[in-house]
């Protein structure tokens, strides 16, 4: 912290990110060096043929060239566990260090080289199995070599160059204040281009159409804007998550577990929330529009057999299927049809529509009627393709128009998906020849993550036609509406959340307080970096700090503002560079520039962890909270924020709640207003 800076560019790694890279090495060349010498001892006799001596040499020189890299290798572990992640001083002798590594990789490749033209030529004379090991010493040599060259191309940061780097110091001394502004505003741009092109790289699948475009230029300088202020590599960013993980477990609300399921509720809430058993069902649906993949996953021993009862590989067209439904770009066997039957319990009759076309912004959606709940039922499906990605990331906020409401904007991209949804709708009559077919049903809109935002916002535009609409909206993405909207949606919306879920959470305003926090965690941290990680993945495990690595903070050292790139260059602090902002400057500096938070939709239903598994194999109990709107304004580290997020995980405990509610128990507490964590 911040990227080591040597041949004159920034890389993705700090200076103490270097023990575990360099421990492996030594490791393996440990190993070899034992090997090679082995065989050098044993069968040294055997090289006494034409061209043996070139052989021999060698090997001699490989133990040669690998007993230097190992003692460099030593040398830089040592300093690189010294220190701590702000104080770098300890570790002020890496980039000579490193200057003599690098400079063994040359003697290395041109040993590689010779020893190439030497090993794989006719050896007349020589024991075939005694060559045979050297070619084989000369091809591991290779792949050590392409390894390195793998992870310096893992580490390359393309704005690390001086001339594009807009933290190098010097380049600001002597500016004006509007060169300066310029030469910021050039380098911001320049970012937003690199992580436009890491975009296009990574989700080549995508395609390159106008809303792909579009979406990796939001996406990109999403990514610039955030990381625009900071100097962080990614392993900071895994010590400062580990001690926020530490530091959020200790600061917990504690709260009597029986109270949650015995406290009565409030009279006046819409009985659509009090009916728990009404919530699964529709999450069936929910779980549906991920079609065979998500039943494959939950019903890994039998899915096979069951989906090729329902599976039907005579068309590879999309168009009309037994009852009139319309299945538009669906694979050749129908697998995404058979999947939300299974998922269901429905009949082919009863799909009215069902579309698996994906596209940035078009996501796949099926309608269908419910007869168990006389209900016309919108599924939306959530994030499974590198298409649904770039709309989740697409998160600047745009208008949406709410008639009698100001104030009414909300996530971009999936606003998009939702005007996409509604126009498919209204102009292939979709709900309209539903409800020809059942006219006294009521309309349901259900969703799961990215499905559950574009199901809450379509609902917001279905609502004027259909006015007595519900939506349930399962795991929403947390940066989806602003407050008023939030608020419109109660009437018509409800949200469920299970524990720790990280996405109803997550929005731009949530992760840069996170950021600020995770900072001010690394700011005031006293222990290597080295123990904060292994004290984290121990943390995480067993559920404890590790005690041979208490936690401890000490008072940030009154230099951290500033530049750390002395440590390579020498140069003296006191440029006017900031390298780590404290959490204060943070703080300010969002308060100035970062859009206006976002909220997830609707009434929201909290299912909380009341007692912890007792195995591997047991599920833990579970309790529902009503919460508010804005109570999900921070980000917990948590190992199950990701695995709470699961569609089968949130079924799970809502089939536990309605187990609860069947044996005549209350599952609910009254509002709550403060997190449960």
């Amino acid at each position: 912290m911040p990227g080591l800076v040597v041949f004159g560019r920034r890389w993705e790694i700090a200076s103490d990110d270097l023990l575990f890279p360099g421990g492996l090495e030594i490791f393996i060349r440990a190993i070899w060096l034992l090997a090679i010498s082995i065989v050098y001892n044993e069968h040294r006799d055997l090289l006494k043929c034409a061209d043996g001596n070139l052989l021999a040499a060698y090997l001699i020189g490989v133990i040669v060239q690998l007993c230097l890299i190992i003692v460099i290798n030593a040398w830089i572990v040592h300093v690189s566990m010294q220190g701590t992640i702000t104080n770098y001083r300890p570790r002020k002798q890496m980039p000579s260090l490193l200057y003599v590594r690098f400079a063994l990789y040359i003697p290395e490749l041109a040993w590689d080289i010779i020893g190439t033209y030497w090993t794989f030529r006719d050896h007349v004379g020589c024991n075939r199995d005694v060559v045979a090991i050297v070619e084989g010493a000369v091809i591991f040599s290779w792949i050590i070599l392409v390894i390195t060259v793998v992870g310096i191309a893992v580490i390359f940061d393309p704005l690390g160059s001086r001339n594009r780097f807009s933290y190098w110091p010097e380049e600001q001394q002597g500016l004006e204040s509007g060169e300066t502004d310029q030469l910021m505003t050039s380098a911001r741009s320049a970012a937003a281009r690199v992580w436009e092109n890491r975009c296009k790289v990574l989700c080549c699948c995508a395609g390159f159409d106008e809303h792909s475009q579009n979406a990796f230029s939001d996406v990109a300088q999403i990514i610039a804007d955030f990381f625009k202020d900071v100097d962080l590599t990614p392993s900071d960013i895994a010590a400062g998550l580990a001690l926020l993980q530490e530091d959020q477990d200790r600061h917990c609300i504690s709260r009597d577990p029986m109270s949650i399921v015995t406290t009565q509720p409030q009279p006046h809430r819409d009985p659509r929330l009090e009916d728990l058993g009404l919530v699964a069902h529709y999450m069936k649906f929910a779980m549906a529009a991920y079609g065979w993949p998500l039943y494959v996953y939950t019903n890994p021993l039998t899915s096979l057999c069951q989906l090729s009862t329902e599976c039907s590989c005579c068309s590879c067209t999309s168009g009309q299927v037994e009852g009139g439904a319309l299945i538009m770009s669906d694979n050749c066997c129908r697998c995404h049809l058979a999947g939300i039957l299974r998922h269901t319990g429905l009949m082919a009759t009863d799909v009215v529509y069902a579309t698996f076309h994906n596209k940035v912004y078009e996501i796949p959606f099926f309608v269908a009627l419910d007869h168990d709940r006389r209900s016309v039922v919108v599924a939306v499906r959530g994030t499974l393709s590198l298409r649904d990605a770039l709309t989740d990331l697409s998160a600047e906020s745009e208008t949406i128009d709410v008639e009698g409401v100001e104030g009414t904007f909300a996530h971009k991209g999936i606003l998009q998906a939702a005007i996409f949804i509604h126009k498919k709708l209204e102009e292939e009559n979709i709900l309209a020849n539903a409800f020809w077919k059942v006219p006294d049903y009521s309309l349901v809109v259900v969703g799961h993550s990215l499905g559950a935002g574009t199901a809450s916002l379509l609902s917001i535009l279905l609502r004027p036609a259909y006015p007595r609409l519900f939506c349930y909206a399962y795991s929403p993405p947390g940066g989806l509406m602003s407050k008023s909207t939030a608020e419109y949606t109660k009437n018509f919306t409800c949200s469920i959340v299970l524990g720790k879920d990280l996405v109803p959470r997550l929005g731009i305003s949530t992760m840069e307080d996170l950021k600020s926090k995770l900072i001010s965690a690394i700011n005031s941290s006293d222990k290597p970096k080295y123990k904060i990680l292994v004290g984290g993945v121990w943390y995480t495990l067993c559920g404890s700090a590790d005690p041979a690595t208490p936690s401890s903070t000490a008072a940030p050292s009154p230099n951290l503002t500033q530049p750390l790139l002395d440590e390579i260059t020498g140069m003296p602090p006191g440029c006017g560079y900031t390298s780590q902002p404290d959490d204060t400057s943070l703080r300010r500096q969002g308060a100035a520039t970062q859009p206006a938070p976002l909220y997830p939709p609707g009434h929201i239903i909290h299912i909380v962890e009341v007692e912890p598994a007792s195995s591997c194999l047991s599920q833990p109990t579970y309790g529902a909270v009503l919460v508010d709107t804005d109570y999900f304004t921070n980000i917990i580290v948590n190992p199950k924020m990701l695995s709470d997020h699961m569609p089968d995980a949130v079924m799970k405990a809502l089939d536990q709640l309605v187990q609860v509610q069947a044996r005549g128990l209350q599952p609910f507490q009254q509002h709550c207003s403060q997190p449960v964590v």
